[in-house]
């Protein structure tokens, strides 16, 4: 991949609630790994996936993300709400994509916890064709995660980390960044809260 021509941005998306140091350290991974130019974290109003609706509402969450963003150049806060149906990650990517220029390249980063029911997002199919898809570990998901429906029927896209970075990177091509699993989740903060 030549770095000069290749502009890498990168696309962190979730609910975040709330955020957390766990959210921080994956970007700054990435954003290494990726020689990213750009990161933007994107909060969603709802995971479709869930029934319970967040702890705390986008109001509440927005000014937490900035609060933890605010000393990195290179992360910058999406404001999924004035996307329309942003509750689905397709339409945040194409957002992306209509803004982005030619030179531009676009990474999905997702979760290992979140390959395992990758098949169930809406339009799974067309976010491995318009993006790169990073899949970064999390402790107690690697192997349900690699032996997930996507991740088999990706099988042959699969790259790793030194290829991705020597070539331009194609469609449907993913990767699983094996970091030390970070043990924070959002879900045990809320939990914390009670206590």
């Amino acid at each position: 991949m030549n770095k000069n021509s290749i502009k890498n941005l990168g696309l962190l998306g979730g609910t975040f609630d709330p955020p957390h140091k766990g959210h921080l350290i994956i970007s700054k991974i990435v954003i290494k790994k990726l020689n990213l130019h750009k990161l933007f974290w994107s909060i969603t109003k709802q995971n479709p996936l869930k029934k319970n609706n967040p702890f705390f509402n986008e109001k509440k969450r927005i000014p937490l993300c900035k609060k933890i963003i605010k000393n990195e150049k290179k992360i910058t806060l999406l404001r999924a709400d004035k996307i329309k149906n942003s509750d689905f990650t397709i339409n945040i990517i194409k957002h992306l994509k209509k803004k982005m220029k030619k030179d531009h390249h676009l990474f999905f980063i997702i979760g290992a916890d979140n390959l395992i029911n990758f098949h169930k997002w809406n339009n799974y199919s067309k976010i491995f064709s318009l993006c790169t898809l990073i899949v970064m570990n999390r402790s107690g998901y690697k192997k349900k995660a690699l032996d997930s429906f996507s991740a088999k029927k990706y099988a042959n896209f699969r790259r790793n980390l030194a290829e991705l970075i020597k070539n331009k990177p194609k469609k449907n091509e993913w990767i699983f960044i094996n970091n030390k699993p970070i043990n924070v989740s959002s879900s045990k903060l809320r939990i914390s809260l009670y206590k």
